[in-house]
């Protein structure tokens, strides 16, 4: 329904009176326009006539303002109102449009107030309606615009039509055009500044209006909102509490100014409304948000607006801080927040907390990262008085550090670190410790967020104030489920954990007076170490690289707080300590000990000083060797014995003491393991084995001849014809191709001159026909070792004869034969002709080079001690089988090498 103006209302209103000339004027133009007043308040006007008549009536009055004088506007208006309001809603659009344009230009000279009450109710009947009537988004812009101006015009005069205004405002911020909504915001901040008092019965209902607008997407839209939401708040703050959650997910708006906005709107309801501390807990974490923006400015200026807050907050409690800001006043070149911004978060903290807790639960990766963030802003200012909420934090924190979220990580690890600061260690350990043991058995991923949360506590501990703990910190650490775990990422943050206490050991209390070295922390956090270390993990798997790198900065760190040098120094200094410790166990060690491994890493790590402790180490491997030991163990066992043997220099003949335990070396290890036993394990065990006795073997070359030895000469003769013969004539025929080319290389060892007197006759014997089997080895490799193996075989046989001729058998010894029989040789020298008619080149180059080897042997020594010389016996030979080779070049070749040995 359209509201009229009554001829007698208007009457009654005050009015200037004209002078002749004004009224002769006035009544001029009201002739002027007298019909086209009528046509547009008459309903049957068409619509052309009306537009015509509104234009004529804005051109001959509003828009004949040098004409017309102000008083004679304000008189015109009167007389024409009546119909320009019932153009407002007439069904012409351009006819609303005109007639908002001229009451809007008339508003602007004349003085409006008269006319609110009148053209008001209009705007409500129009406007505040559940469905939108004005269908022009131009008309709507326009109406909100007037209403703008009526009320900056108006000011205190627009009192009496807030509520009025209000309506409107509840539907035009709705209004699906951007520029309405921006309009109708700046309305509320004009009537704030204009009538407070009568908006602050409104300004619940303003603030749930304005929330859709601050979720718009256009960032004007929301800049605008923003500025009317502060100054309703700041009129009427009841309405706050139910758009909290709103204003958190601007914390987040992609757009700077937006969120620049915000900060400065919080700041100014923290330092103006009156009841500003009520709402402290929920309007201080949008401000640490600023803290924690990712534009520096808007972080100085947060910072900027929370010391002007703490300066307010020191004046209005000055009595209540009064000994605190003279015996500890503010420091302006600290970083350390001033004491009223430090109390006023303080006193709000446990909502804070709980809602900031809640958060970095949330679903929403923004909202986790932002509210961790916060967090640590929230801590330095909260310092040691975030003491009595150290049992709620911890677990959430635990539980949120199971993601692998870097940058919420990174938050919470900060945090943690200031509460490792400010909560003493004997505190956060009382509770991180039951959800680091709650956790044992379950899912890994529980304890690595723990672990996480445990080395940040430490990271910012204080040492002298850690030291007491650091004991109690190892029994925790050193659990089997935590330091034997095969998860590497568990594994990793133990490292860290590791590395952070180790980093914070004081020298004085690493050795401090104990019963014994055992109980020190420093061999606690090395044996711990230790066991870690020994963990068996590839390097491919991720983690494992950075938790080995860990460990070796640990070590260090730990190496370097003993005073010590080298971290060889350090597995040394702890060497007795360690072995004792790990050897009260030995009987029992099996695949699934942590102490074999720990014993390797030992001895791996101990340099020099295994050879001063020879006797309890071989005493030890003898054990560890023995074939009723698990497969697991022995293979481990096999793998540090050989890495100590190609060690060089050799650490376990650092005192020169290893060949007194050949004999057991020998015996108990390698002629106790190659024996051959049935199964796939034992092959391997073999495989080792050889591979070690090899290199034992090998100890011996390069040293000069007056050089003391490292394997006894009789230990070999004692034990070859009854024990290490057979062994190696058994392995000579094992399915492991790696273990038959490891014996034919210990016959060559073996076949050395200073062995000679370990053999006899019966011996060489057994050893040849075996060697003429591996000339049939299905594999060319084993074929060609062999070969190379021959020359030396009649090289110790002819040192052998030279041996027993020269040596005195006493008289009393049954016979002793000095040489073998011609027959022997003739076996070897048919069985070695059949390969130089081989396919493979290789094996006849090889067997060429054998029988050239005999020749010379036999040359140079009594080889064999018969009528007929070798080389004669080889030669006829091979000339008897010439015609069955397919190809005589290398008979030929043998035969002219034997004929030019002179």
């Amino acid at each position: 329904m359209m509201t009229e103006f009554l001829p007698d209302e208007i009457n009654n209103h005050e009015m200037k009176e004209l002078t002749q000339e004004q009224e002769e004027k006035f009544n001029e133009v009201l002739m002027n326009i007298q019909r086209d007043i009528n046509i547009i308040s008459e309903i049957s006007s068409d619509r052309l006539s009306k537009r015509r008549s509104l234009e004529k009536i804005k051109k001959e009055t509003i828009g004949n303002k040098k004409g017309l004088s102000i008083e004679i506007l304000q008189k015109l208006f009167f007389n024409i109102s009546n119909a320009l309001v019932r153009c407002l809603g007439d069904s012409i659009e351009k006819c609303r449009e005109l007639s908002t344009q001229i009451i809007t230009e008339f508003f602007e000279t004349i003085d409006p107030i008269p006319f609110i009450s009148y053209i008001m109710p209009v705007f409500v009947n129009r406007y505040s309606q559940p469905e939108i009537i004005e269908p022009s988004e131009e008309i709507r812009l326009a109406t909100v615009e007037l209403i703008l101006k009526i009320s900056d015009i108006s000011k205190r005069e627009i009192t009496p039509f807030v509520e009025d205004i209000v309506r409107i405002l509840d539907r035009t911020l709705q209004d699906s055009y951007p520029e309405v909504k921006k309009v109708s915001c700046k309305i509320i901040i004009s009537l704030v500044e204009n009538a407070e008092h009568q908006v602050s019965f409104f300004g619940e209902k303003i603030t749930k209006s304005l929330v859709p607008t601050l979720q718009h997407k256009h960032s004007s839209v929301r800049i605008i909102a923003l500025q009317a939401l502060k100054y309703a708040v700041i009129a009427d703050a009841s309405g706050l509490n139910d758009i909290i959650n709103t204003l958190r997910n601007l914390t987040l708006d992609k757009t700077g100014s937006v969120r620049e906005v915000l900060y400065k709107t919080v700041s100014e309801w923290l330092l103006k409304l009156r009841d500003r501390y009520s709402y402290g807990d929920k309007l201080l974490p949008l401000l640490f948000a600023g803290f924690v923006d990712e534009v520096p400015k808007y972080q100085e200026q947060c910072k900027s607006y929370m010391n002007e807050i703490g300066a307010l907050y020191e004046y209005d409690w000055e009595s209540r801080l009064k000994d605190q800001l003279d015996y500890t006043p503010n420091n302006n070149n600290s970083d350390r927040p001033r004491i009223g911004s430090r109390h006023i978060v303080r006193d709000n903290i446990m909502k804070i907390l709980d809602k900031l807790l809640e958060d970095i639960q949330d679903w929403t990766t923004e909202r986790r990262n932002k509210s961790s963030q916060i967090l640590v802003t929230l801590f330095d200012f909260v310092e040691e008085h975030i003491t009595g909420y150290t049992n709620a934090i911890i677990p959430i924190f635990c539980k949120v550090c199971t993601t692998d979220e870097i940058s919420l990580l990174q938050s919470i690890g900060k945090s943690s670190e200031l509460l490792g600061r400010y909560v003493e260690p004997s505190v956060w350990l009382d509770v991180i410790t039951p959800q680091i043991k709650r956790s044992a058995g379950g899912a890994v991923q529980s304890r690595i967020g723990c672990l996480k949360v445990l080395g940040s506590l430490i990271r910012g501990s204080d040492p002298e104030k850690l030291s007491s703990t650091i004991k109690y910190i190892s029994v925790v650490i050193n659990e089997n489920e935590l330091i034997h775990n095969e998860n590497a990422y568990l594994l990793l943050e133990v490292s860290v954990v590791l590395q952070e206490i180790i980093n914070k050991l004081i020298p004085a209390s690493i050795n401090e007076a104990f019963n014994s070295l055992e109980d020190s922390i420093g061999f606690k956090y090395f044996y711990i170490l230790v066991q870690l270390k020994s963990t068996e993990n590839n390097v491919n798997v991720p983690g494992v690289k950075e938790m080995q790198h860990n460990i070796d900065n640990s070590l260090k760190l730990l190496t370097e707080k003993h005073d010590f040098e080298s971290i060889p120094q350090l597995y040394n200094y702890y060497f007795d300590t360690l072995m004792n410790e790990l050897t009260k166990t030995i009987d029992v060690w099996n695949s699934y000990s942590i102490e074999p491994k720990v014993y390797y890493i030992l001895l791996e790590n101990s340099d020099e000083l295994i050879g001063q402790r020879l006797d309890i180490i071989i005493s030890n491997f003898v054990l560890l060797f023995n074939i009723e030991r698990d497969f697991e163990t022995r293979i481990r066992m096999f793998s540090l014995l050989h890495k100590l043997l190609k060690t060089k220099p050799l650490t376990l003949n650092s005192t020169h003491q290893l060949p007194m335990y050949s004999k057991r070396i020998i015996t108990d290890i390698f002629i106790a393991n190659g024996i051959w036993r049935a199964g796939k394990k034992a092959t391997v065990i073999r495989a080792r084995d050889m591979e070690c006795f090899l290199a034992y073997l090998n100890l011996q070359d390069g040293l000069y001849e007056n050089t003391e030895r490292i394997i006894n000469i009789q230990c070999i003769e004692d034990v070859m014809e009854k024990e290490l013969l057979p062994v190696l004539i058994s392995c000579l025929e094992d399915d492991d191709i790696n273990t038959r080319e490891n014996v034919l290389k210990i016959f060559v060892k073996l076949f050395n001159k200073e062995y000679c007197g370990a053999y006899n006759a019966e011996l060489f014997k057994k050893i040849y026909p075996e060697l003429l089997k591996r000339m049939d080895d299905a594999s060319d490799v084993i074929r060609n070792q062999t070969a190379k193996t021959f020359p030396y075989l009649f090289n110790c046989i002819a040192q052998w004869q030279d041996y027993i001729q020269n040596n005195k058998m006493n008289s009393g010894e049954s016979y002793i034969e000095k040489s073998l029989d011609d027959i022997h040789y003739q076996t070897m020298i048919k069985g070695l002709s059949i390969h130089l008619d081989d396919s493979n080149n290789i094996i006849q180059n090889a067997v060429c080079e054998t029988f050239k080897g005999l020749a010379l042997a036999s040359h140079t020594s009594l080889i064999p001690m018969s009528n007929i010389p070798l080389k004669t016996m080889i030669i006829e030979y091979l000339n008897s089988v010439r015609s069955k080779h397919r190809n005589s070049y290398y008979i030929d070749n043998i035969i002219q090498y034997i004929q030019n040995l002179k």
